[in-house]
């Protein structure tokens, strides 16, 4: 028996083990960081300088200093130091400092896009009698943001 969990590599309690809490403990800590995974930063090579038990960051690549070996990971603060947990390839982070939600996929992180189903295309305002050139501009803007985010055809 591994142990280990299969997706997170979450330690798991052994037949006859001493010092049960400190498995349990560290457990109950990798899964405070993956119930719903959400990163300080993902553009970070280095561990920060200011920071705070439980914070997470996605590691960039070239990881360097604490986090050498780490790129790809998403590093727990803790304690007891770094934890480096390894999410399964779909896996998602929502990232505070750009308000974007990141997914593994190949093993790299990428902000995600819309992959619902996409809207219809909706042409561009021309025509009619009375043209307001800044309203034609506003749903202008407002059709191809829209399509850039992936909801509308573009």
């Amino acid at each position: 028996m591994s142990e280990l969990t299969a997706r997170h590599a979450i330690p798991l309690l052994v037949a006859g083990q001493g010092q049960k809490d400190v498995t349990h403990n560290e457990a109950l800590m990798h899964l405070d960081a993956l119930v719903f995974p959400v990163a300080e930063r993902a553009d970070l090579a280095e561990p920060p300088v200011s920071r705070v038990e439980g914070q997470c960051w996605l590691v960039a690549g070239s990881a360097m200093g604490e986090w050498a070996g780490q790129s790809g990971k998403y590093a727990l603060w803790t304690a007891g130091g770094w934890r480096f947990l390894s999410l399964p390839e779909g896996g998602g982070v929502y990232v505070k400092s750009n308000g974007r939600f990141m997914r593994k996929s190949e093993g790299l992180w990428a902000v995600e896009r819309w992959t619902g189903a996409v809207g219809p295309v909706i042409p561009l305002p021309s025509g009619g009698t009375v043209v307001d050139v800044q309203v034609r501009a506003a749903v202008t803007s407002l059709i191809q943001q829209l399509a850039a985010a992936g909801l509308l055809a573009a």
